[in-house]
């Protein structure tokens, strides 16, 4: 009978362990969750700030009010600046968009810088015809470096203005090219202030993402040189894997079992 209640107690006391341990396991996992949710949400804010702040707007509507004499392109520049407000709101729950999607938004954003460069500034797109446009994305992963090539780069110099953004099919996933003519990033730090803030976010957030993932998003920043290593532009090289989950939760709760 001693013997019968002992196994009893005994068994009592490790299913009351395994409850408190499974309780403790499966509040832990959901406070991970919570974390990772939170700091997405903070860096997709501070994304929407870079890309919305007052300083973008009063240039944009600066250089709209000097085109009176041109209905059509003002008309063009509302049309772009609405369609950035509009997928701001619309991607914020989002933790990844459509390579299309992005596209569409960094022409929006180009659109309306013609505007304010001085020209001659000409943008260049080269997509392999096999590219997959419905390959996700990080949102703005295309948006802030061409932001960055145009602000410190471009902006700075004088002369014929120069941006290629080149999508091709690699092994194991997408390439992401976008390359500059201008100064150069070690001369635009003596120029420019707030250098890199945007692809700081960019680098926290991929960083976060590709911690769930085991194939992981590269992305690398670099000046070109010439022949006399005198600096002549920048290029950003970004590669993503095509199987890669940015499903926070599922992929977190994979990460902690």
């Amino acid at each position: 009978m001693t013997l019968i209640y002992s196994i009893i107690v005994s068994l009592s006391l490790t299913i009351a362990g395994l409850v408190v341990l499974v309780f403790y396991h499966s509040r832990r996992n959901q406070n991970t969750l919570h974390e990772y949710r939170t700091t997405i949400a903070s860096l997709k804010m501070q994304n929407i700030r870079n890309r919305m702040s007052s300083h973008f707007f009063f240039n944009v509507i600066s250089g709209i009010s000097t085109q009176t004499e041109k209905p059509e392109s003002i008309k063009d520049s509302i049309k772009n600046i609405l369609m950035l407000l509009r997928n701001s709101i619309e991607n914020i729950e989002q933790n990844s968009i459509t390579l299309r999607e992005e596209l569409n938004l960094v022409n929006a954003y180009l659109e309306l810088q013609k505007i304010k460069v001085p020209k001659p500034f000409y943008y260049i797109y080269d997509i392999n015809n096999s590219t997959t446009m419905t390959h996700p994305v990080p949102a703005m992963i295309i948006q802030i470096p061409v932001e960055n090539a145009i602000k410190h780069g471009l902006m700075q110099m004088d002369g014929e203005k120069i941006l290629f953004i080149r999508i091709n099919n690699c092994i194991g996933g997408l390439q992401i090219v976008i390359e500059d003519n201008g100064i150069g990033m070690s001369a635009s730090s003596d120029r420019t202030a707030g250098t890199g803030t945007g692809l700081k976010v960019l680098y926290q957030t991929i960083y976060l993402l590709n911690s769930l993932n085991s194939s992981k998003i590269e992305l690398s920043v670099k000046d070109k040189n010439n022949t006399q290593n005198t600096e002549t532009g920048t290029i950003v090289e970004i590669i993503i894997p095509t199987k890669y989950s940015f499903d926070i939760s599922h992929q977190t709760m994979n990460l902690l079992k």
